[in-house]
């Protein structure tokens, strides 16, 4: 967060704990001018440090009961074939309803996608008949999301 002063980084605080916040709350809750908070949140998105404001949805009250973590080894030979890249790969990926999000990491494995399914089955459905189909998907590996903390 460089550039930042003190009270831009208790701004963002506070709308990473309630994006919902009014310039007003935000105000309050920060101590400053309701006009200071308002130009410093309008500033903080015209300099890309608040990219939007989102809503944080229960999977488990749409009926997603089951959240796991993929692992998979890029089969880069297969990529260049089709002229593609690990970014292009990863864009198709997150295409897909049950995936929350995809990173692309360094080490032993290429990809990290997150998801939310209904069921095992469904797990089974995205993961063998989706994921595995894609061409420049190696292997995976699933690990199944116990509990969230």
């Amino acid at each position: 967060m460089e550039g930042l002063d003190s009270k831009d980084k208790k701004i963002l605080d506070a709308l990473r704990e309630n994006a919902r916040l009014s310039a007003q709350e935000i105000s309050k809750k920060c101590l400053i001018p309701v006009t200071t908070a308002y130009n410093r949140m309008k500033r903080l998105e015209q300099q890309g440090v608040i990219k939007g404001y989102t809503a944080v949805v229960d999977p488990k009250k749409l009926g997603l009961e089951v959240c796991a973590h993929i692992l998979a080894t890029v089969d880069y030979t297969e990529l260049k074939k089709g002229n593609l890249n690990q970014a292009t790969l990863a864009s198709r990926i997150k295409r897909f309803p049950e995936v929350e999000s995809v990173s692309i990491i360094a080490g032993e494995k290429d990809l990290v996608i997150k998801v939310w399914v209904e069921n095992v089955e469904a797990l089974n459905s995205f993961v063998v008949d989706k994921l595995r189909n894609l061409p420049g998907i190696e292997k995976t590996d699933t690990l199944v999301v116990l509990k969230q903390v």
